[in-house]
């Protein structure tokens, strides 16, 4: 009987320390969606790039990680790319189509005005080339990953609404078996936030100072 009760004991205090550490965690932690416009072009030798418009959407995590600071992980879909002007005068405009997964620090000055940078990988997903007048299907000539920085300025409000402008510099060129443009992603992305999940038992007051 002893041996059995100090079984269920054992397995009584596992069973509330998992349950304090899930609850910990969740007071940490929030979860929303975002979306926003983008303005997109590729940073190329050689060639003339021009700017083009994208969009992004998808989802975001903040994680509560200091009285100023919050690390925030995020999965987005964005659609950017670039114009280019080759030396004989055409014009043709590649447009991308990313899976990409930010990892942002965010560093709070006050309740809701932040710094934030960070990194960002992205999978390709499709490269569409529109040409005079034509479409074509060009991703074979990119490399299927993109890795890059990026840094920015935000406002994240009590209402759990969260608005950001950020830049982002690619820092793989895009292109495979390219000896000439190198060719590298760069964007200035505003986004609208919106927290659906806000962390438990903690709000924006720890911030402040």
């Amino acid at each position: 009987n002893k041996v059995l009760h100090m079984s269920r004991s054992k397995h009584l205090i596992a069973i509330l320390g998992l349950t304090l550490v899930g609850n910990l965690s969740a007071q940490r932690i929030a979860f929303g969606i975002r979306g926003g416009l983008l303005a997109s072009t590729d940073h190329a030798t050689r060639v003339r790039t021009g700017i083009i418009p994208g969009a992004t959407a998808g989802i975001y995590v903040p994680y509560h990680a200091g009285a100023r600071f919050e690390i925030e992980p995020g999965i987005m879909l964005t659609v950017g790319g670039s114009s280019y002007m080759v030396q004989d005068g055409d014009k043709f405009v590649d447009r991308t189509y990313y899976l990409q997964v930010p990892l942002s620090f965010k560093l709070f000055l006050g309740n809701e005005f932040n710094l934030s940078g960070g990194v960002q990988m992205g999978k390709r997903l499709a490269v569409h080339r529109s040409e005079n007048g034509e479409k074509s299907d060009v991703g074979e000539k990119y490399k299927s990953m993109d890795f890059g920085l990026h840094g920015g300025i935000g406002m994240d409000l009590n209402s759990g609404v969260d608005i950001g402008l950020r830049y982002y510099s690619g820092m793989i060129p895009l292109l495979l078996n390219d000896d000439a443009i190198f060719p590298k992603n760069r964007s200035v992305q505003l986004t609208v936030g919106y927290r659906l999940m806000h962390f438990r038992e903690i709000n924006t007051s720890y911030r402040k100072r």
